[in-house]
């Protein structure tokens, strides 16, 4: 008889804990497809049988001619938005009802992450991106383009000064070299070269850092995603003891030497630390009135720490460090599997070539070819595989296709975004597969859906930093494509074959191609 009640008692639990979360969607009337108990749409994922990016696919397809689509990572629900009217309805239009992104990680987990941009809500939110926001102006660009480019050169002069007309190299590596080069430059004012001095600590420190494919990071993610309290239990976190100490030592270290020296740059170091200077400021002015007046601090920003400030520049650097290089990789292939888009990239760029200088900042914003091959790479290959958002007022998304009822959203829901999958939808674009930068022509870029083309996201919390990232890549292809063609080699995978170990989307064997220098 307990043998039967502990079975009954067992199935009922069973089914509370593994298959009741599950039915999450279907109460709501939105549909699911196919999900496996309690590891919902992951379980491929998690036997290395399918990447992240062809599972957001997957998920995408299951079910056709609808708005949205109910999914479940592990037992968490997730509403997959495939409409570009909707996304533009969450992202932008009624931004209020979801401010924030996902919380991978607790605040008293990993003090460093949970200070960033991406991370951070609410108010808080709106303050850093508003101190943050006047690193990437178009007078900061201009300012930055100088350095920028001087690393681009120094980047080509390395594979010039090679006796060699042909040179086999892997992607990768040298344009992860440049990019941290570049974010050394911009961003910390320190002068390195990577592709020299093979063994510099930055370079060795960021790719610890950024590398997420690692078993730990991603035993540490899949942690967090199924229980914060047992993954705080058991000790993880996204970065060592190493990792935090020395990028701390550095921003501090770098803080100091400038407060000492009144050192002023403007990069992003430099804005955050005028922005620490003037909350300072603000507030004890503020706290001198309120002597006289009540509440007037009320709408004071808080201090700005040299941690947060640590927070953003970790950001900065991750993003700068391993996706921009990866866009430049992805970039890189396209042009060698299709050397009659890099002819003609390549007949612009020559067109545009100053004789014996640096193309200036305004040449470079106008090259309209450049700018359709790196649109489409975008589109093909976007580095941001999703876009999340979180539920922080509740909304209804009202009806609209026969069929459909409303579906109540409330506070705290997850919304995912599939950008890799909509770039990849037919019903938005042509053979979709194809690489055809003749898709962002001026003719024809006027046909294109916004809302179906978000590499960098959508709205108030897209990435802050797209308009230094595509600076930084039109600047290493047009000195690069200056002097080398870029073409495959034995080793390169034709098509195409993305990994299943890594978290972002990557290639299975890296980028392996050849540099041949232009007669």
């Amino acid at each position: 008889m307990i043998e039967i009640i502990l079975l009954i008692l067992s199935i009922i639990l069973l089914y509370y804990v593994v298959i009741r979360p599950l039915n999450y969607w279907s109460k709501k009337n939105v549909q699911t497809g196919t999900v496996i108990p309690f590891f919902g749409d992951n379980f491929y994922v998690l036997l290395g049988r399918e990447s992240m990016t062809h599972m957001v696919e997957r998920i995408y397809n299951k079910v056709q001619g609808v708005r949205f689509i109910g999914a479940y990572q592990f037992l968490t629900p997730m509403l997959f938005v495939k409409s570009p009217e909707v996304i533009k309805n969450i992202c932008v239009k009624d931004f209020d009802h979801f401010v924030n992104h996902r919380t991978f990680f607790p605040d008293d987990a990993d003090e460093l992450w949970s200070k960033n941009l991406i991370s951070l809500k609410g108010q808080t939110w709106k303050d850093m991106r508003s101190t943050v926001s006047p690193t990437f102006t178009s007078s900061k660009m201009r300012a930055m383009y100088v350095l920028i480019s001087q690393k681009a050169e120094l980047f080509v002069q390395y594979f010039l000064d090679k006796k060699e007309d042909f040179i086999k190299t892997e992607m990768k590596e040298a344009y992860r070299r440049y990019t941290a080069d570049v974010i050394a430059s911009t961003a910390f004012g320190l002068e390195v070269n990577s592709l020299k001095d093979k063994d510099n600590e930055f370079y060795k420190m960021g790719t610890s850092i950024a590398n997420f494919s690692t078993f730990r990071k991603k035993l540490t993610f899949f942690m967090f995603q199924i229980s914060h309290l047992l993954a705080k239990i058991l000790g993880l976190a996204l970065l060592t003891d190493n990792e935090k100490y020395f990028f701390m030592n550095l921003v501090k270290d770098t803080i100091e030497m400038r407060e000492k020296q009144n050192i002023k740059r403007p990069d992003m170091l430099g804005i955050l630390m005028e922005a620490k200077n003037e909350r300072a400021k603000a507030k004890s002015t503020d706290e001198n009135k309120r002597k006289d007046e009540e509440g007037v601090i009320e709408n004071v920003k808080q201090d700005l720490t040299v941690g947060d400030i640590t927070s953003q520049a970790l950001i900065f650097f991750i993003a700068g460090f391993d996706a921009v290089s990866s866009q430049m990789c992805f970039i890189a292939y396209e042009l060698a599997i299709n050397p009659d888009v890099q002819k003609k990239l390549i007949e612009e760029i020559d067109r545009n070539r100053p004789a014996n200088s640096s193309p200036s900042y305004e040449t470079l914003l106008n090259m309209s070819y450049l700018d359709q091959v790196i649109l489409e790479a975008q589109r093909k290959w976007p580095i941001a595989v999703v876009a999340d958002r979180v539920v922080t007022k509740p909304y209804t998304i009202e009806p609209e296709l026969p069929g459909e009822k409303p579906v109540h959203l409330e506070v705290g829901e997850n919304i995912w975004i599939p950008i890799y999958a909509i770039h990849h939808d037919p019903n938005f674009y042509e053979n979709p597969d194809k690489f055809d930068p003749e898709r962002f022509s001026p003719e024809n870029k006027k046909n294109i859906d916004p809302y179906s083309y978000i590499p960098f996201g959508v709205g108030p919390r897209n990435c802050i930093g797209n308009r230094f990232a595509l600076l930084e890549i039109k600047a290493v292809f047009f000195h690069l494509l200056s002097h080398f063609e870029i073409v495959p080699v034995e080793e390169t995978n034709i098509p195409l074959r993305i990994s299943k170990s890594a978290i972002n989307l990557t290639s299975e064997n890296n980028f392996p191609l050849g540099l041949k220098k232009r007669k």
